[in-house]
């Protein structure tokens, strides 16, 4: 018992030996772990602390004036300052532009900005001016941010400190007074005048402007003064001196479009700095072309759709008075423009001029011209035929348009309108369909001919496609065999697809994804061919053995 109990003992001590000894270990390693973070931590600190105490001895200023002028040239002035008893490396500056400014005689589109300076001795500064502009004429507050970075003597090329410094400029109105000034209504083909008024507010004399017009397609230029330098819409305007008196261009025109709709007018105007041209000013201006006192449409059979060859068609041009004045002496004029018109079939009441393919409409041969009373209406017509063929004589006779434009006019002028006369416009456009052409022809291959009960006779099949005046795709050519005839291939076309026989439904199909409009009509068709094998059966002995149903095409017409 007691040697028993000994044991036990000295098997608890030899326990806990171990126990401590790796208790010991591990209390080792937390202690050098502990240290270690403790020195990493006093040495980052005390980066930073020197970082700090560093900087401070390091002055960075930036200046700029308040407000500017939008278009007109400004600096951001930047002085560093090295107040400590060492010498600084390597100073840099770099800056990201915001939008809608520009660094004064680079690119527009450059937005980043890098300068290195080298090294800055202690107790020594230096300036650095930054010329900028800002263009557009949106009043704004542009905030610029400049980073100053350089190498500190102590730590050398390894730690690079950065002073970030900021400074915020406001864009007011541009540097030349601009105006942009026309009608807020105009009358479709009335003569109206565009004002364009500027002058150079900004303090500084500017030097080569350019000013450019942009015109939707439908205005016509008459003229203006000053004459254009080049076009009709760019002048050269030159220098501009500072506190001159405002200048004037007034521009002449007109424009025909549809009444109730709008149409803007755009303006800019360039100076030159520094040998790049920037934007100064630019100004837009919306106009509606208003109803006519002379409301004028025209009605045709195919107003919502295509026409064909041969067609009969019929115009009613409708007029409609809608001022509270009568309109006296009115003339109505249709001019036809359309090869596929075919003039000879021409049937109407009006007076016809072939030199120019226009129908008349008067009081001489429609006495309610005489005069329109206030809100009347009355109508006129015309009937004609297209023609029954297309006129294509080169690739490029496609797509063919019968357009009507017509006019109605009276020397009468209510009071509202500033013209010359009064008058209403309208047109008309209908399309012609295009055409396919499809021939299929079985010419005689070998065996017997004419053909015998129960023996074979090998046909070869040609199918050729003409297309006329549009370009189609998704074209599908479909036939099938009958009875006793089977499909013996091989299958070949001249373009990149070729018929597709299906045996268990004896269908023959031919799937093309485009042909162009006169393709057949002007060089080669499109062909493809394939042979095939009768075997006439006793029940078609004296008679026709069909080889194929009827050939059916479709396409769609992208005209």
């Amino acid at each position: 018992m007691l040697q028993t109990s000994w044991s036990k003992k000295e098997e608890r001590k030899e326990k806990v030996g171990k126990f401590s000894e790796q208790f010991s270990k591990i209390s080792r390693r937390i202690f050098w772990i502990f240290t270690i973070t403790i020195l990493l931590a006093i040495a980052a600190g005390g980066f930073y602390f020197y970082q700090y105490f560093t900087s401070r001895d390091v002055f960075v200023s930036l200046k700029a004036p308040d407000r500017v002028f939008a278009g007109a040239p400004f600096n951001i002035n930047v002085e560093v300052l090295n107040d400590s008893d060492k010498s600084i490396k390597d100073i840099a500056f770099s800056m990201v532009l915001p939008e809608g400014t520009a660094f004064l005689g680079e690119e527009i589109d450059k937005r980043f900005y890098q300068q290195n300076f080298g090294d800055l001795e202690k107790s020594a500064s230096f300036q650095e001016k930054i010329p900028l502009i800002i263009f557009g004429n949106e009043q704004s507050v542009k905030k610029f941010e400049l980073i100053v970075s350089y190498f500190p003597p102590s730590l050398g090329p390894k730690v690079r400190f950065e002073i970030i410094k900021t400074v915020e400029v406001a864009a007011r109105e541009p540097a030349v007074k601009f105006d942009l000034i026309a009608p807020q209504k105009v009358l479709n083909n009335e003569d109206f005048e565009i004002e364009i008024n500027y002058q150079n507010i900004s303090g500084i004399d500017l030097s080569n402007l350019e000013l450019k017009l942009e015109y939707p397609q439908f205005f016509t230029f008459i003229n203006s003064d000053p004459k254009p330098s080049t076009g009709d819409n760019f002048w050269r305007i030159g220098s501009l001196p500072k506190n001159e008196q405002a200048k004037i261009i007034v521009i002449s025109g007109k424009a025909v479009g549809p009444e109730q709709s709008f149409f803007e007018i755009k303006s800019a105007l360039k100076a030159e700095f520094s040998g790049r041209q920037y934007l100064v000013a630019k100004k837009n201006t919306s106009i509606n072309i208003a109803p006519s006192p002379l409301f004028l449409n025209i009605v045709a059979d195919n107003n919502n759709g295509p026409s064909f060859l041969g067609a009969d068609l019929k115009y009613k041009i409708v007029y409609r008075n809608n001022s509270n004045v009568g309109l006296n002496d009115a003339v109505i004029k249709a001019k036809l423009n359309g090869e596929l018109f075919d003039i000879k079939e021409l049937k109407t009441s009006g007076f016809f001029d072939s030199r120019n393919n226009t129908v008349i409409w008067n009081a001489a041969n429609t006495p309610d011209l005489r005069l329109i009373a206030p809100e009347s209406e009355g109508m006129v017509e015309f009937e004609i035929k297209v023609k029954e063929s297309y006129p294509i004589k080169r690739v490029s006779d496609r797509n063919f348009i019968l357009k009507v434009e017509a006019e109605i006019s009276s020397p009468t002028i209510p009071y509202y309108v500033v013209s010359d006369k009064t008058i209403g416009l309208a047109k008309s456009e209908i399309k012609i369909a295009g055409a396919i052409d499809l021939d299929a022809e079985a010419v005689f291959l070998k065996g017997y001919f004419p053909p015998r009960v129960n023996k074979p006779t090998n046909f070869t099949v040609k199918w050729t496609i003409k297309n006329y005046s549009t370009d189609v795709s998704n074209i599908e050519i479909l036939s099938f065999l009958q009875s006793g005839v089977r499909f013996v291939g091989p299958a070949k076309s001249n373009v990149n697809s070729v018929p597709v026989y299906n045996e268990r439904t004896q269908e023959i199909i031919w799937l093309i994804e485009k042909i162009p409009a006169t393709k057949g009509v002007i060089g080669n068709p499109v062909e493809a061919s394939f042979q095939i094998e009768a075997v006439p059966n006793i029940t078609q002995l004296d008679n026709l053995m069909p080889l194929m149903n009827q050939t059916n095409l479709k396409a769609f017409d992208e005209f």
